[in-house]
């Protein structure tokens, strides 16, 4: 029976590992692209968590102290932070939080 197989390999007859068909590359891409944009979004998301707070409760302070400075950078961030005495109860909470103070 094996030299059957054998001689059959030679002829092309008997194939060991056949070739996956298109469907299942197609499905197995497919599965692959929404796993990826899942854990993309998700990843998204977990990172404007604080984001989203902070923002609202510093907008009225950026407004007022830090009009002039481009985002990007950390330079929103660093703006806030020297001007620490002067923003609003709610965004020295918000930035405290974050940076630890």
């Amino acid at each position: 029976m094996v030299r059957r197989m054998i001689q059959g390999m030679r002829r092309g007859g008997v194939r060991m590992f056949s070739r996956p068909t298109a469907a299942f590359v197609r499905a197995t891409l497919a599965a692959a692209c929404l796993i990826g944009l899942l854990v993309l979004s998700l990843s998204r998301a977990g990172a404007q968590d604080g984001h989203g707070d902070a923002r609202q409760a510093c907008e009225a302070d950026y407004h007022r102290l830090c009009a002039g400075i481009s985002p990007g950078g950390g330079r929103i961030k660093k703006c806030l932070n020297d001007n620490f005495d002067a923003l609003s109860d709610a965004c020295k909470q918000a930035v405290g939080a974050r940076t630890g103070k």
